[in-house]
């Protein structure tokens, strides 16, 4: 079955779509493309109103292929946005990769799993193959906080299993990925001249300094880790600084140790603040804390021997494709369908060294995985 997917129209489909600029918020253009592709395939399509909750300036695509065979449907999904600099991109093909000109990202994560999407419903059509139901969703604003994913009208789906397509190898398969919550604190304390009255200032970077010593960061232990990644304060460097800002997160495969690991970094920061005050000139000045503590998306876990999981392995086999279940240590739009009651699982479609300069896409690895994305759904039928 695999034999009939087109690496050179797969080829050809990803270079014309990471020319077409989608930054996070911005994925209007690539959106209507999309649309139009799978109108000519025999979807029906709609847009649902996300980008209203996210300031995108357009929602997420969702489009309906009815199945040959009476069967539950089956989602295939992938994000259309890609992180900065993402515009202007232009693709240098190699023998086996494809880059940027070094200018920009690449933007294989993700339009390599939407070229993957897009072979496997043209394959479909041609070959007149019995398939399920199928619903397609192409989200906005992932690499910002999953934020389409978040966000998607769920009365559009009716899936319960399927596969997401946006990470690495098409040898790998996310059963288990971890919750994050966002620790986002404002650290306010009392500015003075730090050359002339330097006693008299409650200096907001030093308390911040104190709460994040006391913090376990880092990786806690094998399923947790924890990070304070943005520091920002101050306005001189001859004031005490009055205010400073820190920007964190704690994610775990474990809710309970999420939740206390959350505790503990609120503890720290509350004992530093507490301990800041300040008698001046007859007035107690005390440090002020404003804390938010956020979990931004449910963590994945799906058994190893769970059914979903074996027919993907068992149909990468077929594939030609030797596929072993793995934890991840990120998030991804799978995270957020899974905490809505669906078992979306989450394979690689051959993005390299994403976010960066460097980024490339492994020609072979994404036609791999449309082989692999194929082969599940027509054995969906059985």
């Amino acid at each position: 079955m695999h034999s009939k997917i087109n690496e050179k129209r797969m080829l050809d489909t990803f270079v014309e779509l990471v020319k077409i600029d989608s930054e996070s918020l911005a994925e209007k253009n690539i959106a209507l493309r999309l649309e139009k592709e799978l109108k000519k395939l025999g979807a029906k399509t709609v847009f649902d109103n996300a980008h209203k909750k996210t300031g995108g300036n357009c929602g997420n695509l969702i489009a309906r292929f009815p199945g040959t065979v009476k069967k539950p449907a089956f989602l295939l999904s992938s994000h259309m946005d890609t992180v900065k600099p993402g515009k202007g991109v232009k693709p240098k093909i190699g023998r086996t990769t494809v880059t940027s000109d070094g200018t920009t990202i690449l933007g294989a994560d993700c339009k390599s799993g939407i070229t993957a999407i897009l072979e496997v419903l043209r394959v479909l059509k041609e070959n007149r193959l019995p398939h399920p139901p199928l619903e397609i969703a192409f989200t906005v604003s992932e690499e910002i906080g999953l934020l389409g994913s978040k966000n998607l009208d769920y009365s559009l789906l009716t899936a319960k299993e399927g596969l997401v397509l946006d990470s690495e190898t098409p040898e790998t398969i996310t059963v288990k990925a971890p919750s994050t919550c966002m620790v986002k604190a404002a650290i306010r304390g009392l500015a003075a001249h730090a050359g002339m009255l330097p006693e008299e200032g409650i200096s907001a970077i030093k308390v911040a300094a104190e709460a994040i010593h006391a913090m376990k960061l880092g990786r806690i232990d094998f399923e947790t880790t924890a990070n304070i990644g943005v520091i920002s304060g101050g306005n001189a460097r001859n004031i005490v600084p009055g205010e400073v800002h820190l920007l964190g997160e704690a994610r775990s495969h474990n809710i309970k140790k999420l939740d206390r690991q959350t505790k503990h970094m609120r503890a720290c920061l509350e004992k530093a603040v507490k301990r800041a005050r300040l008698k001046v000139r007859g007035k107690l000045h005390q440090a002020q804390l404003d804390l938010q503590i956020t979990r931004e998306y449910p963590n994945l876990d799906v058994p190893a021997t769970d059914a979903c999981v074996k027919t993907i392995i068992a149909a990468g086999a077929k594939a030609g494709v030797k596929i072993k279940p793995v934890a991840s240590g990120g998030g991804a739009d799978s995270n957020v369908y899974f905490g809505h009651g669906i078992k979306a699982l989450d394979i690689g479609c051959g993005m390299g060294k994403a976010h960066s300069l460097e980024e490339y896409l492994d020609i072979r690895a994404m036609t791999d995985c449309a082989k692999v994305a194929l082969q599940v759904v027509v054995d969906r039928v059985e």
